[in-house]
C-alpha cells in the first residue's frame, strides 16, 4: 500500500478527450478513501483545472505550472507561488530574442496571463489578462511563475535543445508536450513537479519511497525519481523510456486507474522492479 500517489494530468491521467476515465475517477477516489493523499502535478496553470473539480471532496494537492503553484483543491487556497524577477524574465527573453527573432512570449501568474500578439495559445483557455508587446506585462508587481517561448514550425523537441543554454542558471526549462509549433517553459531556478512533490511528502509526514508517480513527458523526471514507485505511459517521450521506468499501458485506456487499483491490493502490489521496463522507443 502507498501512502500518496501523484499523477500528471495530460497524456497520463486524462484520456484523448482531455477528461479523466470513469475508470481513473473510480480508482482515485478509492485511493483517497483508503487514506491515499492525492496529488495532481501538471504543468497546466492553475485556471485550467476545473478538469479536476469531482475530485475537490477528498482534498487532493493540486501542484500547478510545473510545481511553481501549489493549491489546497478543496478551498481553492494558493499555498505558494514561486515566482521568477521579472528583470530576469526580460533578460531571458531579450537573449532568446537575439537568437530566435521570430519567438513569441507568454508570462503566467497564479491566477492570470499575459502574451505576445499572436501567441495563440488562448483558444485552450480563454483570452490573456493582458495581449500585446511582453515587456508591458514585466512590472516589478508582476509575480511571474513561467515564462513560455513558442515559435512556430519548430517542434518542442529542438526549441528546447535551443533554449536550454541561453536560460542557463537563470531558470528551470522543460517542455510537456510534443508539438509541431514548439512550446517551452520556464519557470524558477529549482522549480519541478519533483521539488513540488517533496515538499508535499514533508508536509504531510510521508517517505516520497512510499510513494507512487505517474508522468509521460520530461517534465515528469523529477517527479518520477523522486518516488519508490514510478510508471510511464506507453506514449511516453524516449527521455523517460531511456530511465527504464515501468510502462503500463496507454493513457487512453485508464492504464493508471488500472495500476492505482493494483497499488491498492498488496498481493499485486508492484514497484520500480517489477514490471519489465522498455527497450524500444516511440
Amino acid at each position: 500500500m502507498v501512502s500518496l500517489i501523484a499523477t500528471d494530468l495530460d497524456g497520463t491521467f486524462l484520456g484523448a478527450d482531455s477528461m479523466p476515465s470513469a475508470e481513473n475517477t473510480e480508482a482515485v477516489l478509492a485511493a483517497a478513501d483508503a487514506g491515499v493523499h492525492i496529488v495532481f502535478a501538471t504543468g497546466r496553470p492553475y485556471r485550467w483545472l476545473a478538469v479536476l473539480d469531482p475530485f475537490r471532496p477528498v482534498h487532493p494537492t493540486l501542484l500547478a505550472s510545473n510545481g511553481a503553484v501549489s493549491v489546497n483543491a478543496a478551498t481553492g487556497e494558493i499555498l505558494h507561488d514561486i515566482a521568477m524577477s521579472p528583470t530576469t524574465v526580460a533578460g531571458i527573453i531579450t537573449d532568446v530574442r537575439n537568437v530566435l527573432p521570430q519567438a513569441l512570449f507568454c508570462t503566467e501568474e497564479a491566477t492570470q496571463w499575459f502574451a505576445d500578439e499572436g501567441f495563440d495559445r488562448w483558444k485552450i483557455g480563454g483570452p490573456p489578462d493582458g495581449e500585446g508587446p511582453i515587456e508591458n506585462f514585466l512590472g516589478a508587481d508582476r509575480r511571474i511563475v513561467k515564462l513560455l517561448v513558442r515559435v512556430f514550425d519548430f517542434p518542442s523537441d529542438k526549441l528546447f535543445n535551443v533554449v536550454n543554454p541561453i536560460v542557463g542558471d537563470r531558470g528551470t526549462t522543460t517542455f510537456s508536450a510534443i508539438m509541431t509549433d514548439g512550446l517551452v517553459e520556464i519557470s524558477a531556478p529549482g522549480v519541478s513537479k519533483g521539488m513540488a512533490l517533496a515538499q508535499v511528502c514533508q508536509d504531510h509526514g510521508i517517505d516520497p519511497s512510499d510513494a507512487a508517480a505517474f508522468g509521460d513527458m520530461p517534465n515528469d523526471l523529477t517527479m518520477l525519481e523522486l518516488v519508490g514507485h514510478p510508471y510511464i505511459v506507453s506514449g511516453a517521450h524516449p527521455t523517460l523510456r531511456d530511465c527504464g521506468f515501468p510502462i503500463i499501458g496507454n493513457h487512453d485506456d485508464s492504464a493508471v486507474g488500472r495500476q492505482i487499483q493494483a497499488l491498492l491490493t498488496p498481493s499485486t502490489t508492484v514497484g520500480r522492479a517489477g514490471l519489465e521496463p522498455a527497450t524500444q522507443g516511440l
